[in-house]
């Protein structure tokens, strides 16, 4: 019998794989793996970074640690295509988007 956080982890892990939740919601890298707790957003590691520096408006919390039922409930409801339309929809068409690769 798996304990709660167990299956906590493991739903989060299905919630990760569902489209679009693959990749950094800032910077497309692949396989991100921390997330923004108030945002609903997955993120890499370099991302995170930014994020923490904003903890009024974005806090960050690694995959590998034991995530609470409410926490995956907060990433189900949430993820990254949901984010982008939420939160980027008066960015305008020529607005470069940074990527993974950029220093």
């Amino acid at each position: 019998m798996a304990t709660e956080p167990e299956g906590s982890n493991r739903l989060l892990q299905d919630v990760l794989a569902r489209p679009g939740n693959d990749a950094c919601a800032d910077c497309g890298n692949p396989e991100p793996d921390w997330a923004s707790l108030t945002l609903g957003v997955f993120v890499c590691q370099a991302c995170s970074l930014l994020h923490r520096s904003i903890p009024h408006i974005s806090r960050v919390k690694p995959l590998q640690e034991s995530w609470e039922a409410s926490e995956v409930e907060l990433m189900s409801s949430a993820g990254n295509r949901a984010a982008r339309v939420k939160y980027e929809q008066k960015v305008p068409p020529f607005y470069y988007r940074p990527t993974h690769t950029d220093c």
